[in-house]
């Protein structure tokens, strides 16, 4: 009963932060996964039969949690846009994967667009009236192979900066290089069926990146902003607007 309130609390609380979603307008939410992984099994309920299939075949407890929990917040973020039971919710899938609200026979007084993103330990969840978007939020302290993944992901005119850069330095571009690539290809729909070194990132200094894709898969020119996030991570959110007024809610 106890666990119980403390997910009504949650729920009332994303209710009480939730404000007008005007076109052009992008709320990224945010949340450290703590705040609502012990949570998990009483949140799970909101989720459909499939995903809560799909929850138990994680092998760590810690993983089942993170995903039960961020689909589960997910859906009352959403409910409070759409107006509607977290439940009632149903999603319609890519080719890829990439979810969207099914509008089929929609009982629903509105629909938004919508990304997620989580690290072992962040969760950002991106939601907008209309117009794709995807989102990705990374954990600084990831060990990985830096010079591997340069060479597979950046594409020679961004690698060859990083060569004059200190190991910090180098890893810290590397990784701003990656959340806004992988955030181009979760909006665009293809995931990481598209190489990420096919994505070529510009930056430029107050102003959000372009990116652009020349594979037919995901031929497009979509603009990333860096994201304020949860200490020791980075994140970034590519939309098809320039100019996309981002409205940062933290649960």
């Amino acid at each position: 009963r106890q666990e119980l309130m403390r997910r009504e609390e949650l729920q009332a609380r994303v209710l009480r932060a939730q404000t007008p979603l005007p076109a052009r307008a992008v709320h990224v939410w945010r949340t450290p996964l703590l705040a609502i992984t012990p949570l998990a099994d009483e949140m799970k309920t909101l989720l459909s039969a499939d995903y809560r299939g799909r929850s138990v075949r994680f092998r760590f407890p810690e993983h089942r949690n993170a995903f039960s929990a961020g689909r589960a917040l997910l859906r009352m973020i959403l409910g409070g846009y759409c107006t509607c039971a977290p439940q009632d919710l149903r999603f319609t899938y890519g080719k890829q994967g990439k979810p969207a609200i099914d509008e089929s026979g929609s009982h629903l007084s509105q629909t938004v667009s919508f990304s997620l993103s989580h690290s072992r330990k962040a969760l950002q969840i991106a939601v907008a009236a209309e117009g794709a978007l995807g989102i990705d939020v990374e954990d600084r302290g990831r060990e990985f192979d830096l010079d591997g993944l340069v060479a597979e992901c950046l594409t020679d005119e961004e690698a060859r900066p990083l060569g004059r850069l200190s190991p910090e330095q180098r890893r810290e571009a590397f990784f701003r290089y990656w959340v806004h690539k992988e955030a181009f290809l979760k909006c665009v729909g293809t995931g990481f069926s598209v190489p990420p070194k096919e994505v070529h990132v510009s930056f430029s200094d107050g102003a959000p990146s372009e990116m652009r894709c020349a594979n037919p898969l995901a031929n497009a020119v979509l603009f990333g902003r860096d994201l304020e996030c949860e200490p020791g991570h980075l994140a970034a959110i590519a939309t098809p607007e320039p100019e996309s007024i981002l409205h940062s809610i933290v649960v």
